[in-house]
């Protein structure tokens, strides 16, 4: 823990990590796949007092967030899945959207085969849609 402001905080992992955890907790079979993680985690930051104001000047927070971890043979009907299910709840309640499929970073980790791969089956799930989307690179 440590102190700021005269308040004690200590660090909490995004949930990313936390998910990851969760998947790699035991052996996995091929067979569980798709695992679909999702939770409203709570997070938390630190801004200086006075750098920002309002709403913007929080220390914690909600955030939704998810993961789903399958084959690569699964990525286009699972990502089709989530584009589904979000133009359903986003239709119900009149909200608007844009799509992006953010590549590869000129620093990555893994095989570019494997980046090129998943990177061309996002754009076909994305293609499928129908939606408009677009590219944003790196």
């Amino acid at each position: 823990s440590f102190e700021i402001e005269k308040e004690t905080y200590a660090l909490k992992p995004m949930n990313c990590p936390g998910h990851c955890m969760l998947f790699s907790h035991r052996p996995r079979s091929w067979r569980e796949l798709p695992l679909r993680f999702a939770d409203f985690g709570v997070l938390h930051r630190n801004e200086l007092s006075g750098a920002l104001s309002g709403l913007t000047r929080v220390r914690r927070f909600e955030q939704d967030d998810a993961h789903i971890f399958c084959t690569t043979d699964q990525i286009v009907h699972e990502i089709r899945g989530v584009l589904d299910f979000l133009e359903a709840i986003y239709t119900v309640i009149g909200f608007t959207y844009e799509l992006a499929l953010s590549t590869r970073p000129a620093k990555y980790m893994g095989d570019l085969e494997v980046w090129e791969d998943a990177e061309r089956r996002l754009k076909q799930a994305l293609d499928e849609f129908g939606k408009p989307w677009e590219v944003n690179p790196g």
